[in-house]
């Protein structure tokens, strides 16, 4: 694929100016949004050319879809899928769900046209600094003739599985995130509360060995996906320790929310019978509501 391959970008919004400045330096690039003054910077600063019809976009090899909401990625697919050529792929770069990327796939395949996900991870500023990282999802020979747009985007990919797995994890991603932050805010008020350096604590919860670390790399990484819960760190050790915390949020006046809601969890594995197993024993309870983590992956 060369740089005379036609490469389409639906979403000129603050990422979508990033993403078409990276594509524009490679391809020969279309663009398509609703805000005027956004088509004017992409043509009088990228060189792009605006698209203006679905036919416009007949003879194009990739689209890229950078949008704000999966529906209107869905209702793009609508109006331009009937025009697409035999062998162009759509690239779903927006955050979506899984669910969002089988509508667009089904839609796409009554066209015979293939389609990737490949979420962003990156602001607007990594955007532009070219340090962003693409999450990828679909069949392998689709993402190799994909590549090229791919590698002008960013250099760091990695590829989850099928189609929608590249979206999953970003929300997967996103979500920890989120909860994380809730977590956070609630031991910095509980450290500020009781006397605690805050700089001293971050410090602590950034230790590899422990922290915030370890339930990823060690309980998730090796005991969880290894189904070893022998030794360690007792479950009802684990819960009493959480029943601490609360008892400390109570006298200090600091209100829990999410460490709250999580000591129910381990109170729930203590009543199972996980009690004397590591507490990463907590992933039982997920199997036996029939979700179990487990490494399989499906292609």
């Amino acid at each position: 694929m060369s740089a005379s391959a036609r490469v389409a970008l639906y979403g000129l919004g603050s990422m979508g100016m990033e993403v078409a400045g990276r594509l524009s330096r490679v391809f020969h690039l279309q663009v398509a949004d609703l805000n005027e003054e956004a088509l004017l910077q992409a043509e009088t600063e990228l060189g792009a050319q605006r698209v203006r019809c679905p036919e416009d976009v007949a003879q194009t090899d990739f689209i890229v879809l950078c949008l704000p909401d999966p529906g209107i990625s869905l209702q793009v697919l609508k109006e331009i899928g009937p025009h697409l050529k035999s062998g162009a792929v759509v690239i779903e770069t927006s955050t979506v769900n899984p669910q969002d990327i089988a509508l667009q796939a089904k839609l796409l395949a009554a066209h015979e046209i293939d389609m990737i996900d490949a979420s962003l991870m990156a602001g607007v500023a990594q955007m532009k600094a070219g340090q962003a990282k693409l999450l990828i999802g679909g069949a392998p020979e689709v993402i190799g003739q994909c590549a090229p747009v791919l590698d002008a985007l960013a250099e760091k990919q990695v590829v989850f599985g099928p189609l929608g797995s590249g979206a999953a994890a970003k929300v997967i991603n996103n979500a920890v995130a989120h909860a994380v932050m809730v977590v956070v805010a609630e031991a910095g008020s509980l450290a500020s509360a009781n006397q605690v350096d805050l700089d001293k604590l971050i410090q602590l919860l950034s230790d590899p060995q422990m922290g915030i670390h370890r339930p990823l790399t060690y309980r998730l990484a090796e005991r969880i996906l290894n189904e070893d819960y022998q030794g360690g760190m007792p479950m009802d050790a684990a819960c009493k320790d959480s029943m601490l915390a609360l008892t400390l949020a109570q006298s200090s006046g600091v209100p829990l929310f999410a460490i709250q809601a999580c000591h129910s969890v381990y109170e729930m594995a203590v009543a199972a019978g996980y009690a004397r197993d590591d507490y990463a024993a907590i992933a039982k309870l997920w199997d036996g509501w029939g979700v179990p983590v487990v490494n399989d992956i499906q292609h």
